[in-house]
């Protein structure tokens, strides 16, 4: 009787093991799905860089206004994040976005969410940006300025470098809720990339904000200059009186724009051209 039921069950029993291994299989299937599209999620970026349109330029000086001034460490080392940015202050933003070469990172509802104002910097730039303070009525704004044309004059890159002009990134800032996503880099990189195809033989990057100059130091770029806030002073008195860390200098950073990069070679192999030979006919 035992071997009888034993004949009768064991058929039975290899059905609910197979069953219990398709279930299973099915189970560990649907997790494979749900991991994958959790992985491709994850890799998915959340926003798009692009050049700047000239009808992109109102909606990034109304960004910058809220993401990069009241950030940004020159003006809260002088006192003047509470305060709203100063016409003045606009006014060089807005010069500087016309020259065209601004990118700007935009979410999925196509909101901007990170910019980087570039410009070209030449030699006659410090004193242009000197005589328009002179202009300014707020004295703390009118510092800012004159604080700006002195670090563009200080290292004298146009003369150690035998170039009349230099691609300055000169404003970069992300939105707070969109930080420690790569934007910030990318934004960089793809600043870099334009000048190069620009032409341009110097990238220039000025970096009060620490965790730029982190940026700037992870592509090897040279830094060329140092400026503490706390060493800066105008008619004898220091003009940065709330210095917060880990803010507490200008560091200038440099690139030779070349063809060839370790850290993102846009080319799989660096290649020459030259110019064909033309070949002399035979008479």
């Amino acid at each position: 009787m035992t071997s009888i039921l034993w004949r009768l069950t064991r058929p039975v029993t290899k059905y609910v093991e197979y069953g219990s291994y398709l279930g299973i299989l099915r189970n560990q299937g649907r997790y494979l799905r749900i991991a994958m599209r959790n992985y491709t999620a994850k890799c998915t970026p959340l926003y798009k860089t692009r050049l700047a349109l000239p009808v992109d330029y109102d909606r990034v000086i109304t960004f910058m206004n809220d993401a990069f001034y009241k950030d940004d460490p020159v003006m809260v080392n002088i006192g003047l994040e509470e305060q709203e940015p100063a016409p003045s202050l606009l006014k060089l933003m807005y010069d500087e976005l016309c020259e065209g070469m601004t990118i700007i990172a935009e979410g999925q509802d196509n909101c901007i969410v990170g910019a980087a104002v570039n410009a070209g910097s030449c030699p006659w730039d410090p004193d242009k940006f000197a005589e328009f303070a002179r202009c300014c009525e707020c004295g703390s704004t009118r510092d800012v300025i004159e604080f700006e044309a002195y670090v563009t004059r200080k290292p004298n890159l146009w003369e150690r470098y035998c170039v009349l002009k230099i691609f300055e990134c000169s404003y970069l800032a992300v939105e707070p809720d969109f930080r420690n996503q790569g934007i910030a880099r990318k934004l960089m990189l793809d600043s870099w990339y334009l000048a190069r195809d620009c032409g341009y033989r110097l990238f220039r990057v000025d970096c009060s904000n620490r965790y730029i100059a982190r940026i700037a130091e992870g592509f090897g770029w040279k830094q060329v200059c140092t400026i503490p806030f706390n060493q800066y002073v105008k008619d004898d008195k220091l003009v940065f009186k709330h210095i917060k860390e880990p803010h507490t200098e200008v560091q200038i950073y440099i690139d030779q724009v070349t063809f060839c990069k370790d850290y993102c070679p846009p080319y799989n192999k660096c290649k020459t051209t030259s110019a064909p030979k033309i070949r002399e006919e035979k008479t």
